[in-house]
Order: C-alpha cells, then structure tokens, then sequence
C-alpha cells in the first residue's frame, strides 16, 4: 500500500467511525427538543476537523500512550476550559478586549470551535445584551458589540469556516511531515532536526550474535549449491511413501539434520538470504522494515521468529508467502526462487 493509501484510508475510517456519536447526538437533540440553531452543522464539520489535526499532533510525542493521553486532556482543556474562560472574559467588562482576542487564538483547537459555537448558540444572548450599550454603569468602555445574528462572522460562521480550514491545513501538515520537509533546514540546528535524518533513522549499527553470524554463513554457502540445485527435487525431505513408517524412520532423518546442513551440496528446504525490505516514502528516505535477515529450514525442523513489535516477523513471513515482494535478497523453497 501507498503512503497516500495508508493515510486516505484512515482518514476516511476515522471520520466514518467519529460520525457514529456525531449522529447519536445530533438524533438525541432533536428527540428531546434541546436543538439550538447551527449547532448540527458544528458537528458535521468536527470529524473532518479534528481528524488530521490529531494525526500531526501525535508526531509530537515518542510514545502512543503518551499521544493518547496527552491528545485527551488537550481536548478536554480547549473544548472545555478554555471556552469556559473565554465566555467568562468576554462578558466582563474590564475583561472583555482580551476574551474576545482569546477567542480566535483558541480557534487553533477544532474542539475550541465546536464547543464555543455550541455555547454561543446557548447562551449568546447574554453577550450581546452585556454589549448593549457604548460603555457599563461604571464609565468602562465596551471595546466592541456583538452581532446577535447567529451566523455572523463573529459567531458560528467564524467557527464554520475554522473548521473547514482545520481540515485542509491539517491535510498539509501531514503531507510535509511525510514530505520529511523539516530535513531541508539540517543546516540551521534551530529549525532543523538533526535526529530525523536517514542516518538516524535507520538506527544504529547491527549487534549480531555469533549464531546469528554462523547461520549468515552457512545459507550464504549454499549458493553454489543452489545453482546445480534441481528445483522441486525434495532431496532431504520426507517422502509420501515413508511418512506411514512410523516414528523410528523419522527419529533417523532429525538425527541427520545437523549433518545434512554441513553437507556442502545440501540445500535448505526454505532458505532466506540477505533478505531486506524497504517501503517507500514521499520523496524521503524509504523505511526499511527487515535489514539482511538470513536463515535456512528444512524439514522436520521447529522454527519461529521472535522479535518486538516492528522488527519484521510479519514482513518476513509475508515475503514467504509472496504478499510482497523483497526490496533486496533471495528466497527459495524447495530450489524454487519466489
């Protein structure tokens, strides 16, 4: 899958998923006649919204609990708080000229957009009528009225067209966090991040262990067997005709395991040689997922791939069984070259 797949497909599954609630609330609404005016179109516009605006925060953070958490309590703040606070400026008098500043800074925050215009929509009329005349009982000037139109600028229109451009600019973003353009700035230390470089990301320098070594060897021996090799030849493998004779013939041939890997003509059933995999990215460096794995098996043998989460198992097993194909290295089974 292409990057651009990748990233269109969560998003369209991120906002189809977000518009469930979306819809519950908007049906809940209206079942217990609580609608207030443009709110319905605040909801529509949310999911589309906070979608990408998630996905670039979340490069923020090193860790996914850490995003999750961080993510949450982000919204909680500027879709609860900092509204709250807002209002609160906005109604007295001598906080009024910084609430209503405040009041496109936390615009930033499609949670901010939603929950302010949901709160207008409720409440606005307090606003308004605190902005009713030029100056308060008490000789302080009103900075500026309100509009008591709900879709004037100022009120859900502004909130609207937030949103809208939270979208797109977030679709951006993403597309120059991809773009890796942050890399075009390594030469300045202050914008450029020197952590993010190809080098880097690549991660250190290979630690093998000797078995490791030794197994690398050996499969990398067998390539000139593997050239006067004759594909399918199960030499080495358990026949049809032998499987029904009992344990005794198969005890014999694991016995022999060790030996027949020593054998120079030998050739391993499944061998994987120098196997690596890269995906590539928007005009950046490619992610390389499996870095010179090699290994042979045959027959009768147990094997498994341990490893943490993002070493390769999968990408290995799927290069196996044809789901993808190798950037570099050869894989054989029974002489076969897949």
């Amino acid at each position: 899958m292409s990057l651009a797949g990748y990233w269109a497909s969560n998003i369209i599954f991120d906002v189809l998923m977000a518009y469930i609630p979306i819809g519950l609330i908007i049906m809940l609404t209206f079942l217990f006649n609580k609608h207030y005016e443009g709110v319905w179109l605040l909801f529509l516009l949310y999911p589309p919204a906070i979608v990408p605006f998630t996905y670039v925060t979340s490069f923020i953070f090193s860790s996914d609990i850490n995003a999750q958490i961080m993510t949450l309590f982000l919204h909680f703040v500027s879709g609860g708080l900092l509204v709250i606070i807002v209002f609160v400026l906005q109604y007295l008098p001598i906080t009024m000229e910084a609430g209503d500043a405040l009041r496109w800074v936390f615009t930033i925050f499609p949670s901010f957009c939603v929950t302010h215009g949901i709160l207008f929509s409720a409440s606005g009329t307090l606003l308004v009528a605190s902005r009713a005349e030029d100056t308060t009982d008490d000789g302080i000037i009103i900075p500026r009225k309100i509009p008591s139109e709900i879709w004037a600028w100022y009120n859900l229109k502004g909130d609207c067209v937030i949103l809208v451009l939270h979208f797109f600019v977030g679709i951006i973003l993403l597309t120059l966090i991809e773009l890796e353009v942050i890399q075009l700035f390594d030469w300045c230390p202050k914008i450029g991040c020197k952590s993010c470089s190809n080098d880097n990301r690549q991660g250190p320098p290979m630690l093998k262990d000797d078995d490791v070594i030794a197994e690398e060897n050996r499969v990398g021996l067998q390539g000139a067997a593997l050239r006067n090799y004759v594909p399918g030849s199960m030499k080495g493998s358990i026949k049809g005709s032998t499987i029904g004779q009992g344990p005794s013939l198969l005890n014999t041939m694991l016995s022999d395991q060790d030996n027949k890997k020593n054998d120079p003509d030998h050739v391993d059933c499944i061998r994987v040689a120098n196997f690596q995999k890269e995906y590539d990215t928007f005009c950046g460096a490619p992610v390389r997922a499996v870095k010179q794995a090699s290994f042979g098996l045959d027959f009768g043998e147990c094997f498994a791939l341990l490893g943490v989460n993002g070493a390769g198992k999968s990408t290995t097993f799927k290069s196996l069984t044809r789901e993808i194909t190798p950037t570099t290295g050869q894989i054989t089974i029974q002489g076969y070259d897949i």
